[in-house]
């Protein structure tokens, strides 16, 4: 892990931490009469505020991971280390320029933060690091120098970051305007970021659907379900029978974000 501000202090724990997670899983639990010896408990956590990070070719993006923790003697300031683990056991430090730390909002009870950054268009990040990370957080009190055995707590699977390559759709709707009944032709692409080659590439095999909302847009219909061919064209006809929007939309995968194709309006023709 790398280490930020306080350097001695946050080696500390990262150093404490290996040694005493066996240790903690087999010792006497702290007497009742000195709560303070407890060691800390993590609350809870999120990475990216829970939201999904996608990302495009030769994009980077910097993110805090937060954890609430709370300890009867507090949390010390410097007092943490994260870092994530990816698919495969990719590991992921931390941003080595941001330093961690933790902001008391109770005597107790401490939000810690740590920042991460990717950089799609290095040569580290492969289309490998699409999928979901689970982040490992340790947590120290500050009974962390004169109490170690009884000041450290680390949670291996504290939040989840899903992290997805952007998708995008293209969409076209022939012949616009259309008699009443007649087929329109519907047809897109769909493209995902390649990290490797950093570029958009299409994409086959995938389901898409086609969908519809006539005017005034108040339901939205599912026309058909549809897989996606070489270069990731795929096309189909529909009857048209009323004014309205057309689209198509991806649901994603482990690896892909979900994505909308821009709507087409088509005008209908009576008659």
């Amino acid at each position: 892990m790398r280490i930020g501000a306080l350097p001695a202090v946050r080696a500390a724990v990262a150093a404490v931490a290996g040694a005493l997670l066996a240790t903690l899983a087999v010792a006497p639990p702290a007497r009742a009469d000195n709560h303070n010896l407890t060691p800390p408990e993590i609350l809870s956590a999120s990475v990216h505020g829970g939201r999904t990070i996608v990302l495009g070719p030769n994009q980077t993006l910097t993110f805090q991971a937060t954890v609430t923790a709370r300890a009867a003697a507090g949390i010390l300031r410097y007092g943490v280390e994260m870092e994530l683990v990816g698919p495969g056991g990719l590991r992921w430090d931390a941003a080595p320029d941001l330093p961690a730390v933790c902001e008391p909002i109770s005597v107790t009870t401490s939000v810690c933060t740590e920042w991460f950054r990717i950089d799609t268009g290095s040569a580290e990040v492969t289309n490998g690091y699409a999928g979901d990370w689970k982040l490992w957080a340790t947590v120290a009190s500050n009974n962390l120098h004169t109490r170690p055995e009884s000041s450290i707590t680390s949670e291996i699977d504290a939040a989840t970051a899903k992290v997805r390559r952007s998708s995008k759709l293209t969409f076209a709707a022939l012949p616009n305007p259309v008699r009443q009944g007649r087929d329109v032709s519907a047809l897109g692409r769909l493209r995902v970021a390649d990290w490797a080659s950093n570029s958009y590439v299409g994409t086959p095999g995938q389901t898409v659907e086609l969908e519809f909302c006539a005017t005034p847009c108040r339901t939205v219909e599912s026309l058909r379900t549809l897989r996606t061919g070489t270069y990731g064209f795929t096309g189909t006809t529909h009857p048209a029978t009323r004014d309205g929007s057309w689209w198509l939309r991806y649901g994603g995968t482990g690896q892909n974000a979900a994505t909308y194709s821009p709507g087409v309006f088509v005008d209908v023709l009576e008659g």
